[in-house]
This record gives C-alpha cells, sequence and structure tokens, in this order.
C-alpha cells in the first residue's frame, strides 16, 4: 500500500458532522479521481459497500474512500447514523490506510470534529494548516488501530517473549532463556518469531539496543562509551559498527547531527 501525498494544490472541500435524518436513506457519492473522503461515525448504524457486500458500520468505524468507492449508502431508519467527514480535493497516490478501520474513541471523534469545523469555518484560519492536521491525525488513528490489532492477535508466548525483549534488552539476554521463557525449544521459538514477526530473537535485541542508542545519543550528555555500556555492549567497538551498519553513520556523527542540546 503506497501512502497518498498531499499535493500543493491539494485542497480541504469540506469538514462536517453529518446527521442522516429518521426514517430517510442516504444518497452514497462516488468518489472520483483526485478525490478523497473519510467518514468516522459518530452516533447509529449505517451500511457502506465494500468488496461487492454490503458492511454495517456503527460508532467508531472510519472510512477512507478513494476513487471507486462510495460514501454511506443506507442508513437505520429508526437508528439513523451521523458521521464526521472531510472531502479532499487534489490528492495523488493510492489509499494511505485500510478502506475500514476504527477509531473507537468516539468522544474524541467529536471534539476533533468541534475543533476543526470551527476552525474550517473560520476564514482567517490557514486551511492547508488544518487539511495537513486532519489528514495526518485520521491516518494515524487508522494506523494506530491496525497496529493494536496485529499486537492483539500475537500468541501469548511471543508477547512474553517480546516483552522480556523490550524490558530487559540492555541485559546479557540468552535466545535459550527466551525460548525456556515461552516453554519452546530454540528452533521453535525461531521459527514462530520469524513469521509473526519477520525477523529473529537477537535481531529484535539489538534493534531495541540501537533504538534506545539513538535516544540517548540526542537527549543526554553521556559519553558513546557510557551508550554502549547502557544499551548492553560489551565493547564500544562492536556498539559503533553495529550503529554504522544500522544507520550509515558513526554514533559521534549522529549525536552531532541530531543532539538537543
Amino acid at each position: 500500500m503506497e501512502s497518498s501525498e498531499l499535493a500543493g494544490n491539494a485542497e480541504l472541500r469540506s469538514v462536517v458532522h453529518y446527521h442522516q435524518m429518521p426514517g430517510t436513506q442516504p444518497s452514497p457519492h462516488p468518489v472520483v479521481e483526485g478525490w478523497q473522503i473519510v467518514e468516522v461515525v459518530t452516533s447509529g448504524r449505517g451500511w457502506v459497500m465494500h468488496g461487492g457486500d454490503w458492511v454495517e458500520v456503527r460508532p467508531g468505524a472510519l472510512l477512507w474512500h478513494v476513487e471507486g468507492d462510495q460514501t454511506i449508502g443506507k442508513s437505520d431508519p429508526q437508528e439513523p447514523y451521523s458521521c464526521f467527514a472531510i472531502r479532499i480535493q487534489g490528492v495523488s497516490g493510492e489509499r494511505p490506510v485500510p478502506h475500514l478501520s476504527s477509531w473507537p474513541e468516539v468522544g474524541e471523534v467529536v471534539s476533533l470534529a468541534e475543533e476543526t469545523i470551527r476552525m474550517f469555518l473560520d476564514e482567517q484560519f490557514d486551511r492547508k494548516v488544518l487539511l495537513e492536521y486532519l489528514y495526518s491525525k485520521l491516518r494515524y488513528e487508522s494506523q494506530l488501530y491496525e497496529h493494536r490489532r496485529e499486537v492483539a492477535g500475537v500468541p501469548e508466548p511471543l508477547r512474553l517473549v517480546r516483552s522480556l525483549i523490550e524490558s530487559r534488552y540492555a541485559e546479557p539476554l540468552k535466545v535459550e532463556a527466551l525460548a525456556s521463557a515461552a516453554g519452546w525449544s530454540v528452533p521453535h521459538l525461531h521459527e514462530r518469531f520469524r513469521s509473526v514477526f519477520g525477523t529473529s530473537p537477537r535481531q529484535m535485541i539489538l534493534d531495541c539496543r540501537l533504538r534506545s542508542a539513538r535516544e540517548q545519543l540526542v537527549g543526554t550528555g553521556y559519553s558513546i562509551k557510557e551508550v554502549a555500556a547502557n544499551t548492553g555492549f560489551t565493547h564500544s567497538s562492536a556498539f559503533c559498527s553495529a550503529f554504522r551498519k544500522a544507520t550509515g553513520m558513526s554514533p559521534k556523527a549522529y549525536r552531532d547531527a541530531y543532539y538537543f542540546g
């Protein structure tokens, strides 16, 4: 899935909190080339066409429509839906997130709707800034939901091992100890780890160490030798070699480029 890009001529055409009237049905709007429409259901029940079938959407459903899609096309007459919706013209690229995802904290959606509608109607406020904010915020919430769903689907033994790695990466962790904690053999741990995370336990340990090292290099005054020790490397030379291989920069060059001090 490629990320869509907000071109220089992208324009926020509308920001609304739409309320379907009881006893009526909506007219679905087809999305044409160069447009995207995002709907987040805030109350009631509706249905949207997805994959050739009508899919029910309830509060928290986040729908990201691109060319070829249609907006919500059916509503419960007794429990009509409401949604926060934005329409964007001049967007290049493919859908940046799944067509159907979720933002479960509906109160946050309503607050965002109230805030951004007010700013959209304020002619003194820069709509380009508002568009960038809304586009990023809605993408973030969709991707956050997908990330949480993926995490929830990880088998408990692997969640335990990952938690051990993330909390104890600076210690001399052994893969044998991780396998024992999971109740698996080392080969089985490697097999399951790669199938779920796409990497090995040792590589995840290294990634955690290097992530912490980057944070310490730019956010603390620790020496490079101290950063190496803090993140589980037994020798500064091994740390520098691993850091350069991962980032293309030496620890010193990375600090010089990004240090906040």
